[in-house]
């Protein structure tokens, strides 16, 4: 009963040194592509970042080019005026 004890004790050391025998040249594949694993994800949360802010610079550049908006900044910051119209400044004592 020794004799088969010992024999099915070396099988398994033997087969668990075959096995970390073949997963050496694994390992380095697995790693390599959990870091790939890893960099879609941050790329896949960047893409969507910079798919909201291209659907705010999209609706930015559509109120950007409405009448109302260039009128107002006409007005406000360049201080232009509709003709027949006259501006006003306020003066302070």
């Amino acid at each position: 009963m020794k004799k088969n004890n010992k024999k099915s004790r070396l099988k398994i050391i033997l087969a668990g040194v075959l096995v970390v025998i073949l997963m050496l040249p694994v390992a380095p594949r697995v790693k390599t592509l959990w870091e790939l694993n890893q960099r879609i994800g941050q790329l896949e949360n960047q893409r969507t970042e910079l798919e909201q802010t291209r659907q705010e610079l999209e609706q930015e550049l559509k109120q950007a080019n409405s009448p109302a908006l260039v009128e107002k900044i006409a007005r406000e910051q360049l201080g232009m005026v509709k003709e027949g119209e006259t501006r006003v400044f306020e003066v302070l004592p």
